[in-house]
Parts: C-alpha cells; structure tokens; sequence
C-alpha cells in the first residue's frame, strides 16, 4: 500500500514522494493503525479448536479465523490479549464455507506430506494465486477477520513456489517465485488496508528484507528441526532460523514453533542436543519466542506448550545489544549480510543464555 504525496515548489518543480505504508520498527504498540508485536512477545497458537484455551497467559492468540466466533475474539481482547486469525492463503480446504466459490480451474494439486504423496493432507489443493477471482475470495475473508474483531491474520501457505516436497506438481499452473512474490505483497497491502497487522509464514529466501519491510511479524515452523546441530550450528539451509533474522534487526516478533512428534514427546535429544535447554538458549539469545506444540495444534497434553521464554534466565537479552550498528559492525564488515552478522554476534555472546 502506498500513499502518493505531491507538493509544488515556489518554482512550480513538482515533486512526489512515494511513502510506504510499512513499519520498519516494531515497538509491540501500533505501527501505522496496526499492531506490530516486538521480539520476545508470548505468543499461543490454537488453530484447531473452537473454543481456544483462553487461561493461557501469552499476550498474543492465534486461533482459526472461520471456527472462532468474534464472542470469544471479543472476550480475549477484553482480557487484554491481541488476536491473530488463522487463514491459508496458499490452498482450499474442502470443509471451508467458501471452498465452492474457487472456480474449478483455480484449484491444484494436493497438499503433500511426503515426495511420492502418498500422504497428504486431504481435501486441501493449493490455489492459483495468480488468479483475481482467488484474491476476491481471500478479500472476503480479510473482511471476515475485519467484522470479528482479529487484530492481525496469519496467512497459511504462502511458499508454493520454493518447491518443497508438499507441492506436488500435478497442476495445471505453476506458481514462480515472481508470482510468490506478488501474492504475497497483495496479501500484507490488503490486510493492512483493513487496518490489522500480517504475518508472514515461514520466510525464506525470496527477498528476505523487503517482505520483513512489509509483513510485521513472523511464524517459523520447525525451523530448528531442520537445523544441523551436530556441527555446533543454530543455521543450516533455507528450512533454517536464519532468515528471521530479518525481522528480529527491524524489532519485530518471530514465533518459532517445534512439533512434539518431530522431538518426542518429552524433552527429547536431538542430534546430540537436549530439548528445549539447548535449543531455547540459542532461540532466546536472538529474540525468537519459541514453543512446543501438538502437531494438530489442538489444547494436547502439558508437554506440547512448553515454551522457551519460561525458562529464560535473567539478563538474556543478547539481541538487544547485537541489533546495536556498532556492535555488529565488526561482523558486517566482514562482509556478512546484516542477520548473519547479527546471528554471528549472537552466537558469540550467547553464553548469557546457558543454563545452569
């Protein structure tokens, strides 16, 4: 979204400047009429049930969009909580209200679990986001979130074009990275045009400062899963933290959520590395808020919540000081990008977040 402002010089030179209506800096306030949530913000995520468990003590909810009703919205926000709604921007899921209106030359292949997609997930096909008709269907439930009361929308399935394995390419379209990149700045502009803060979903490596620029936070799945920590190292490929880096250097809020089935069920070992100890201490050390869930993202049993920020020791606020220019500065000049060189400096100063 952008405002166009013209003036006229006493030399009759005009002048226009384009302002992006973007947030730069999150202060866990309002950026713009929207909400930004800055690093470290607790965050619960229940997308699954109807009736969320409104005892959680986090400040920010992420609840299903269509299923929660703008009652328990309402009575969430009255409880001083924020709300997120859970859509997917990316597919149609066959059980939604408006999954008869996506025109049948909009819908794709399955949403795969595995290579050969011999498990997927039923009755969802990813969409052609390409298409107007799709994005007046998604416009629709902008406004949905909009009369309900949601503070903010997390948009599911944004990444079709990276090629991962649950693309299958059974489609009668593709969806270039181009496309990816064009959908999903219509989908920040749009949401912030009604006002409500965006997220964006697994960020990777298409043009990672300019969509955490736009989008005013994030939500990383599993991304220390694919994380190789056999060699001592918190990044590792484009399934890694590393990207949300971009968001931490713009102070702006990156949830990080593990699967209890990835891990085992009770603080488990990884590669040679405990859960969640060793893992929050590296998340926590960059300003990530992380935590544990069902991968059904239902209430579950205790152990799917456990979350990184209950265990964080005093003075654990190694971000803070990296984000700093002439801290960094050392690694930048290294030629680094800016989040490497912030992770890197994290890395070196993360022995305030060890445990005891």
């Amino acid at each position: 979204m952008m405002a166009m402002l013209g003036f006229v010089s006493g030399s009759r030179v005009l002048v226009t400047l384009t302002l992006l209506a973007v947030c730069l800096a999150g202060n866990g306030a309002t950026c713009n009429g929207w909400y930004v949530p800055a690093p470290g913000t607790s965050f619960y995520w229940e997308i699954s049930d109807a009736n969320p468990d409104t005892s959680n003590k986090a400040k920010i909810f992420d609840v299903d969009g269509f299923s929660v009703s703008a009652n328990t919205i309402s009575r969430l926000k009255s409880m001083g909580k924020k709300v997120f709604c859970y859509f997917s921007f990316g597919t149609a899921e066959d059980y939604r209200s408006d999954y008869k209106d996506f025109p049948r030359s909009t819908l794709g292949g399955m949403v795969c679990m595995n290579e050969d997609c011999s498990e997927a997930w039923q009755g969802e096909r990813w969409l052609d986001v390409k298409s107007s008709a799709v994005r007046q269907i998604l416009e629709k439930r902008i406004q949905l979130a909009k009369r309900k009361g949601c503070d903010g929308i997390e948009p599911d399935n944004v990444d079709a074009y990276n090629g991962n394995i649950m693309v299958k390419p059974i489609s009668q379209f593709t969806i270039t990275a181009k496309d990816q990149f064009n959908f999903n700045s219509w989908i920040a502009n749009t949401v912030h045009k009604y006002g409500m803060s965006v997220g964006l979903k697994n960020p990777g490596t298409l043009a990672p400062s300019y969509m955490a620029n736009l989008f005013d936070w994030a939500l990383v799945e599993e991304c220390n899963q694919y994380t190789d920590w056999s060699g001592g190292e918190w990044y590792s490929g484009k399934y890694g933290c590393d990207y949300a880096n971009e968001f931490i250097v713009r102070n702006k809020a990156v949830f990080v959520a593990e699967y209890a089935e990835s891990w085992g069920t009770s603080a488990g070992v990884k590669n040679g590395i405990q859960f969640p100890q060793a893992m929050c201490a590296d998340n926590n050390a960059h300003g990530f808020t992380t935590r544990l869930y069902n991968l059904d993202l239902g209430t579950g049993p205790t152990y799917s919540f456990a979350n990184c920020l209950q265990h964080k020791p005093a003075g654990c606020n190694v971000w803070k000081e990296c984000v700093k220019p002439g801290v960094y500065n050392q690694y930048k000049q290294q030629g680094m990008a800016r989040w490497d060189a912030v992770g890197q400096c994290a890395r070196a100063r993360r022995a305030a977040c060890r445990y005891t």
